[in-house]
């Protein structure tokens, strides 16, 4: 080989070097890009489960609230209508 051979051989490997330098540094922009990308996603989740959780827990506590309203509605619907019902009674007694 020739020193005008072995001289751009060296080149082209040091052309070779400086373009993968490149792509390496531009890969670990976009990497980090990534990483943040990742990690704002990944808390959205976190928060969302969060938040699901929350949402059910007060959703079981109105549901047992409702449950109750019900109950008693029930109960006051059952007396109003046994007082008309024994008013009707007696004023058809009488």
């Amino acid at each position: 080989m020739t020193n005008e051979e072995i001289h751009r051989t060296m080149e082209f490997i040091i052309k070779q070097q400086e373009s993968f330098a490149e792509s390496m540094g531009k890969a670990d922009s976009r990497m980090n890009r990534l990483e943040s990308a990742f990690v704002t996603v990944f808390n959205m989740v976190t928060e969302t489960a969060k938040a699901q959780k929350e949402l059910t827990e007060k959703v079981n506590v109105l549901a047992e609230a409702q449950a109750n309203t019900d109950e008693r509605l029930n109960i006051l619907i059952t007396t109003v209508e046994r007082y008309f019902n024994d008013k009707r009674n007696g004023e058809s007694r009488g």
